[in-house]
């Protein structure tokens, strides 16, 4: 007759014989992966069990019960599966971490201990014999804190059990009272052994190792107090003069269900298919019938011993001098299906006080673990808030944190680590924001606020946190930015310098700061040039809205010349025009388009000019009344937006038809050129460098071609054609023009002056010789460089350039000012300033002006160019250290020549 299958709870109407007395023998501990949870292999011979089944565990239990009723020998065999199971523990960690919320591994071990623990107490209390079998030859001293907490549970739990059991009709009083039928004898049972002891020619004794290990299992149970004198007193006995340790010397072939079915697949291949021999690949059968283990050592026989005296006297494994009467109950099958089902209740569904406490007897390596972080946490809390200023940034933050998190990682251990590591980060980061948060906005030129985090001050460069999301947004108080650093900086005209904040806002960087000092100065009464800015004709104006990545362009770029041998000075040849700026967009006109103004302006200058190649610094101006009458007839004038105004700076990416509300960009005119002399250099400047406070002459030869005689315009050319000085000898070589005739027209030699000005934040103001150079004159005051390579159409200027003044760590200057001494001469220097504040795609930088800039005959004027470059995207802060040209740069092609018309016609 084939055992009957079941798992516990299980009632017994399907069983047959319940009034037979029952013995019953229940095994558990771990197996391998390739096992599949099996550790029944022991039971080879008595149980049939399915090899190619899955094995599944109970969702909430985590466990399962399963069991053997074998009416032959009277026996009920019990297997516990959980995760002790290799194959059950893979198949269930990641939902079981992912259900308790865990992260790491020894929380969630605990937990599931605590799930086994619960399965292994059912067995503890209903089974006579248990068998702990293990998948290698060595003893897992794992099984002692496993045991120690069952036990502590087991005592605690008594009562309450009995108490439940009483209900059970027919139990006797020693039961009820012990909560068990009897201490149960566990056997020891190891899978495997050393490949020495299955060598038959080795001469090695099995049963030494098994006596060896008997002597070292009960010397641990002992010295833990598992296992007592009195059997009835501990969690389990051990048989004082019987074998207990069985280690398995054949070929465990079930540990690998693959090799096992091919191994039988082959066997039963070689049987005749009608014999009555056929093997039964799916059950324990077919191997016990091909096992080739010697008949005197095997598991059933090392077994059977333990249950013939079981049924014959009982077991009794006290031992001492003062031995007392051990309790043994053998229960029929009917009572026990009856004691087990009400043992399962209490211990796996049920919700005992003390019951609970088992999970925290098994995690002891979180215990300790939250004991010594807990002892940990408030070092590093001091280590952070040990000499913190009274206000401080994120990054100083960051930095005390990462030193706090460096004391708690040297003494902090275990698997609580990761949860009081983010507790250290909460607690650092609410005593930052309990009113130690610095505002940390950046200023236009980089640096954070310093003031408590607080509302208002503009926006800045960014950088400082949302504040709309803070709970505590209404209880901020309202201030305006600062960062504690102040700059050194000269005013539009550069005679005075003055101290000025770090700016948080547009129009205090490059508006606000001049304005204030050129009426400190004066400068504000000289002539300056009018920039075009946004004129309101309605009160309800308001910044325009527009898409940050629209690639219209408000003015024009201008077209890139030729790049041959003769100098081109593109920019101002726009001789058709009078020295007043036209507007463009009339009457709600939109206005052409980039490539429609690139089209006509290249146009115009191919008809204007001509360059002779192998003519060096020469410029050809071919001047017709028709030709600038035709060209006023062509120009369109626009005229820009006066209800929505551009809420930022000017460049070739800003929407078309508008304009800001004030000028980042200032041009004044000294008086006349006499003020400058090549040889004093520039006295009036004020934190110019001694040895660079000159400026660089610029020769440039202009030929004009007359469709008409001109000879008004230029006497000194008709009445003298080698020189021309209508000052006598003291006028400056600024205002000399030496003139020659020649086929085609007059060539004339104009002596200009320019100045490229660099200035450091500490106010020291420098001028450049080239784009790589700063310009220093010899001791007499001689500058033997020349302009030509400032002024050349095909070099860029860099915006950032390192200050020549004596410090520990250089100091990056910044381009600010363009200085140009004009000629008294019948031409027009004009400037048309474009800058690209940063690499490629950053846009390019422009005044707004249609036009090139027309500057008035013998007079001194300076280029005051923007002090911050904001764009949609934020401002372009300046570098650090020394970096490329390409980082910024003042384009070419800014300076050009043209000649003065007369309103005449």
């Amino acid at each position: 007759m084939k055992p009957q299958k079941f798992k516990l709870p299980c009632t017994s109407e399907s069983f047959a014989n319940l009034d037979r007395k029952t013995l019953i023998v229940s095994v558990f501990g771990k197996s391998q992966y390739r096992a599949k949870a099996c550790k029944a292999e022991m039971f080879s011979s008595v149980l049939q069990v399915n090899l190619l089944e899955e094995p599944e565990i109970d969702k909430d239990s985590l466990c399962e019960i399963e069991g053997y009723h074998d009416p032959k020998t009277r026996t009920v065999y019990l297997h516990l599966k959980g995760l002790l199971d290799t194959h059950a523990l893979i198949n269930e960690y990641d939902q079981f971490i992912e259900k308790q919320k865990r992260k790491d591994f020894l929380s969630a071990w605990a937990h599931m201990r605590h799930k086994y623990c619960k399965g292994l107490l059912v067995l503890l209390h209903i089974s006579h014999v248990v068998i702990l079998s293990h998948p290698t030859h060595n003893f897992d001293h794992s099984y002692i804190q496993l045991f120690r907490a069952i036990e502590i549970i087991r005592q605690k739990t008594l009562p309450q059990l009995s108490d439940f059991l009483s209900t059970i009709s027919g139990l006797p009083k020693d039961w009820l009272s012990n909560g068990r039928p009897c201490s149960p004898r566990v056997l020891f049972y190891f899978e495997t052994c050393p490949p020495i002891f299955r060598d038959p020619d080795s001469g090695a004794s099995i049963k030494k190792l098994e006596h060896a290990l008997e002597d070292k299992i009960y010397q641990i149970l002992r010295k833990n107090r598992i296992v007592t004198n009195i059997s009835s007193n501990s969690l389990f006995a051990i048989p004082a003069n019987q074998e207990f340790v069985f280690v398995n010397t054949g070929n465990s072939d079930t540990r690998d269900i693959l090799a096992y079915m091919t191994q039988q697949l082959i066997k039963s291949c070689a049987v005749n298919p009608g014999a009555s021999g056929s093997k039964n690949l799916g059950n324990f059968d077919a191997l016990s019938s091909d096992e080739s283990e010697d008949e005197s050592y095997n598991f059933k026989k090392f077994l059977q011993q333990h249950i013939n005296l079981a049924f014959s006297k009982g077991f009794d494994d006290n031992v001492g001098r003062h031995q007392v009467p051990a309790h043994f109950e053998i229960p029929t099958l009917a009572l026990f299906f009856e004691v087990a089902n009400k043992v399962h209740e209490f211990f796996v569904g049920g919700a005992d006080k003390e019951l609970s406490s088992l999970h925290g007897l098994l995690d002891t390596d979180v215990k300790f673990s939250k004991s010594r972080c807990t002892k940990v946490l408030p070092r590093a809390l001091q280590a952070y808030q040990e000499n913190l200023p009274q206000h401080y940034t994120r990054s100083y933050h960051e930095s005390k944190l990462a030193h706090a998190m460096g004391v708690f990682e040297m003494h902090a251990r275990g698997p609580l680590f990761e949860e009081f590591s983010e507790k250290l980060q909460e607690e650092c980061e609410k005593h930052w924001r309990t009113g130690r948060q610095m505002c940390q906005v950046l200023s236009l030129t980089g640096n954070p606020c310093t003031n408590p985090i607080h509302k208002g001050g503009g926006e800045g460069a960014g950088g400082g946190e949302s504040l709309e999301d803070r709970e505590d947004f209404y209880d901020l108080s309202s201030m305006e930015h600062c960062s504690g650093v102040r700059y050194i900086c000269a005013c539009n005209c550069g005679r005075s310098q003055g101290s000025r904040e770090d700016p948080f806002k547009l129009k205090q960087a490059n508006y606000d700061y001049f304005h204030i000092l050129s009426m400190q100065c004066g400068c504000n009464q000289l002539e300056s040039y009018r920039f075009p800015v946004f004129q309101p004709s309605i009160h309800n104006y308001r910044a325009a809205q527009f898409p940050t990545n629209r690639k219209d362009s408000i003015v024009r770029t201008d077209v890139s010349t030729p790049q041959d041998q003769t100098q081109v000075y593109s920019l101002g040849v726009n001789d058709e025009f009078k020295d007043e700026i036209t507007a463009y967009g009339s009457g709600g006109q939109s206005p052409p388009a980039q490539s429609d103004l690139v089209e006509e302006d290249a146009t115009r200058l191919s008809d204007k000019t001509s360059f002779t190649p192998g003519d060096e610094n020469k410029i050809v101006i071919a001047v017709s009344d028709a030709d600038s009458e035709n060209c006023k007839e062509k120009s369109i004038k626009r005229q820009p937006s006066t209800t929505e105004y551009l809420p930022g700076m000017l460049h070739t990416e800003s929407p078309a038809g508008l304009l800001p509300q004030f000028s980042s960009w200032s041009l004044v005119c000294l008086g006349s050129s006499s003020i400058y002399s090549h040889n004093l250099g520039l006295q009036h400047q004020s934190g110019v460098l001694a040895n660079s406070a000159f400026l660089l002459p610029w020769d440039v030869t202009v030929r004009l071609e007359h469709q008409k005689d001109r000879s008004s315009l230029w006497p000194g050319v008709e009445n003298n054609q080698h020189s021309f000085n209508p000052r006598g000898k003291n006028f400056q070589s600024v205002n000399v023009i030496r003139g020659r005739k020649v086929k085609k027209g007059k060539e004339l030699l104009v002596k200009i002056f320019v100045g490229v000005e660099y200035e450091c934040p500490r106010g020291h103001r420098f001028m450049a010789a080239t784009p790589d150079k700063v310009l220093k004159a010899t001791g007499i005051g001689t500058v033997k460089d020349n302009g030509n390579k400032v002024t050349s159409s095909t070099a860029d200027m860099p915006l950032y350039f390192p200050c020549p003044c004596r410090q520990p760590k250089p100091l990056i200057a910044q381009l600010m000012r363009i200085h140009v001494v004009t000629p008294k001469a019948p031409v027009h220097v004009t400037l048309n300033p474009r800058v690209q504040p940063g690499p490629p795609p950053c846009p390019i930088f422009v005044t707004g002006c249609e036009e090139p800039i027309k500057l008035s005959q013998s007079a001194y004027w300076i280029l005051r160019l923007p002090y911050v470059y904001m764009g949609e995207k934020g401002p372009y802060l300046p570098p650090k250290e020394p970096v490329s040209v390409s980082h910024g740069r003042l384009l070419a092609g800014m300076y050009g020549i043209s000649e003065v018309v007369s309103d005449k016609k």
